[in-house]
């Protein structure tokens, strides 16, 4: 005679329709990434500075991690739904690169829990780094980090703060190696796949939960270069996987592994991009001007005490 196990406790699926449109309905958690943004008693107003879309009748803004906010935190006046090739030009005409211009090309892979567990970077020239982090509970999406035994997982992965300054470190490496010492972090253009809505933004947040101040890179995304000027046409996919097949045919792509992606993204961008070095940068932003077009700016480390600092003669 069998006996009737209790039932299980039912969970909610973080990415189910109905948990998203649940998490919408509280307030100030205005995020498709929202598990980011900070309860509203820890917010105040006035550090939000998210931009609008200046095209007429267009509410689009920067502080949705939306497709269509893409070029909004790239530092266009305009969502993608607005940005032509004419404004892509006209942009071209007030930016230029220099010769100390460093692109780093990376892959970040979270949990259904929204922590990194895998950090991945390669440069042009095929310099690596490739940082596995430990989280609350390991649930790897990479096929090859998820064979590792235990044992092995505990050996190589890394507190995040550890992985974050080292991550910070391997950069700094690249670029006074790049640039002989005489570049600064302004010469950094880390480049993402749709790392405006989600690379950058995690990245960035990791470091400030963690106390640290991001670098002054800027930030590159390789989506809206493929979407609105390589292949505008709406029934061209550029999904990663899909241009590594038509750019990169030589290359095998394991999708979900933060190093495989990061190299596929390389080989895409330097083969399908005719001047990949421009359209990136015109793709991009500082990360100060990232930070605030999104509200991450809301975790910024500050001072503990209640007033500000005065002179006590």
């Amino acid at each position: 005679m069998g006996t009737n196990s209790p039932p299980s406790r039912a969970t909610s699926n973080p990415g189910s329709d109905y948990t998203r449109k649940s998490r919408n309905m509280r307030g100030l958690r205005i995020s498709a990434d929202d598990m980011w943004m900070p309860s509203s008693p820890m917010m105040n107003s006035r550090d939000f500075k998210f931009t609008v879309c200046s095209h007429p009748g267009c509410a689009n803004s920067s502080a949705f991690s939306e497709y269509y906010s893409t070029t909004l935190r790239a530092g266009f006046d305009t969502c993608t739904n607005h940005t032509t090739t004419d404004s892509v030009v006209k942009r071209i005409s007030t930016v230029n690169t220099t010769e100390n211009t460093t692109f780093i090309f990376y892959d970040i892979e979270v949990t259904s829990s929204n922590e990194i567990d895998q950090l991945s970077a390669v440069t042009v020239t095929g310099e690596h780094i490739d940082l596995i982090i430990k989280t609350s509970s390991r649930r790897n999406r990479s096929p090859i980090i998820s064979k590792f035994t235990p044992m092995v997982y505990m050996m190589m992965a890394v507190e995040p703060r550890v992985a974050m300054e080292r991550f910070v470190m391997w950069v700094n490496m690249i670029m006074n190696k790049r640039t002989n010492g005489s570049g600064v972090e302004s010469d950094v253009v880390l480049v993402a796949h749709n790392g405006m809505c989600h690379d950058h933004v995690m990245l960035l947040k990791t470091m400030m939960l963690w106390g640290m101040n991001p670098p002054r890179w800027r930030l590159s995304d390789s989506l809206p270069i493929f979407k609105i000027v390589t292949r505008p046409d709406p029934h061209d996919s550029s999904k990663l996987s899909t241009l590594a097949n038509i750019y990169a045919p030589w290359y095998p792509h394991v999708e979900h592994d933060g190093l495989s992606d990061a190299i596929a993204l390389k080989n895409v961008v330097t083969a399908g991009i005719g001047n990949w070095q421009l359209a990136c940068y015109v793709f991009s932003s500082t990360s100060e001007y990232f930070i605030t077009s999104v509200g991450l700016n809301t975790f910024k480390v500050r001072s503990p005490l209640p007033f500000p600092t005065t002179s006590l003669q």
